[in-house]
C-alpha cells in the first residue's frame, strides 16, 4: 500500500513515519508514504495557499485550485488505478473499524489534510463530480482540530495494522475490539502480565489454572459491550 498525505505542514509526519511498526513496515516494503505540499502548486511567487472568505467570515480559507492540482498529481502517479481519497472533514459519516477494513484493501490511499478555516467548497464539488466513488468525507468524531493531519494519522494506524506483515502476530489482528465478525459489539477482555499482584490487585485465578475451557469462557464473558 502507498499512502499519500496532502499537507502544507509535511514536518508534522516526521516522527509518525519514522517510529515503531510504521517504520519497520516501510523497511520491509509493505508500506510506502509520500507527502505532497499543495503550496508547490501555487502559481504566484509567494506561494499563497489561502485567502479571505467571500461573504465575510472569520479566518482564511484554503484555495481550491492548488489543492485540486495536488491531489490530481497523485492520481496521475497511480495511473488511475485502485485509489481512494479520504478528506477528513466534519461529516455525517464517522470512521469506525469497518472503515479501516474497507480502506485496507486499497493500493493507493490519499489523505487530504486541510488547515485554517477549511477549503474552498469547489474543491469538494470537483472531486465529488469527477470521482464520486473514490472521494470520501469522513469525520473521526464530533470535534474540530487545528488541522486534519492528526486525524489522518489516526485513520492510517487503524488501516495499516490490518495489513499482513505490519503486525507480526496474526492473532493480534483477528482477536481485537470492535471485531467485524462480532458486528463491532465486542471489546477485548482484560489482560494481565507479571507480577501476579500489583497494588493489592491480583490476576483473576481463572487465568492461572491452565484450564483452557474455563479461560475461554471467562474471556467471552468479559469481552462484551
Amino acid at each position: 500500500m502507498k499512502i499519500y498525505y496532502i499537507s502544507i505542514f509535511p514536518e508534522i509526519f516526521d516522527s509518525f513515519l519514522n517510529t515503531s511498526l510504521i517504520k519497520k513496515a516501510q523497511e520491509k516494503g509493505v508500506l510506502d508514504f509520500a507527502i505532497i505540499n499543495p503550496r508547490d502548486f501555487c502559481t504566484d511567487k509567494h506561494k499563497q495557499i489561502d485567502d479571505e472568505i467571500y461573504g465575510w467570515g472569520a479566518g482564511m480559507l484554503m484555495m481550491a485550485q492548488p489543492m485540486i492540482d495536488a491531489v490530481n498529481s497523485v492520481i496521475k502517479k497511480t495511473n488511475n488505478w485502485n485509489f481512494q481519497i479520504i478528506f477528513p472533514n466534519p461529516s455525517k459519516v464517522f470512521w469506525d473499524q469497518k472503515s479501516a477494513h474497507s480502506f485496507s484493501k486499497t493500493k493507493n490511499l490519499i489523505f487530504v489534510c486541510a488547515r485554517y478555516e477549511w477549503v474552498d467548497h469547489r474543491f469538494i464539488q470537483y472531486f465529488q463530480d469527477k470521482y464520486p466513488k473514490n472521494f470520501h468525507q469522513i469525520s473521526i468524531w464530533k470535534f474540530i482540530t487545528l488541522g486534519w493531519e492528526t486525524p489522518a494519522m489516526t485513520m492510517t494506524e487503524s488501516i495499516v495494522r490490518l495489513i499482513p506483515w505490519v503486525i507480526k502476530e496474526e492473532e493480534s489482528r483477528q482477536k481485537e475490539s470492535y471485531s467485524i465478525s462480532q458486528n463491532m459489539e465486542n471489546i477485548e477482555h482484560p489482560q494481565y502480565t507479571r507480577p501476579k499482584e500489583v497494588e493489592w490487585y491480583s490476576v483473576p485465578e481463572v487465568l492461572l489454572n491452565w484450564n483452557h475451557k474455563e479461560i475461554q469462557k471467562w474471556k467471552e464473558n468479559n469481552s462484551k459491550i
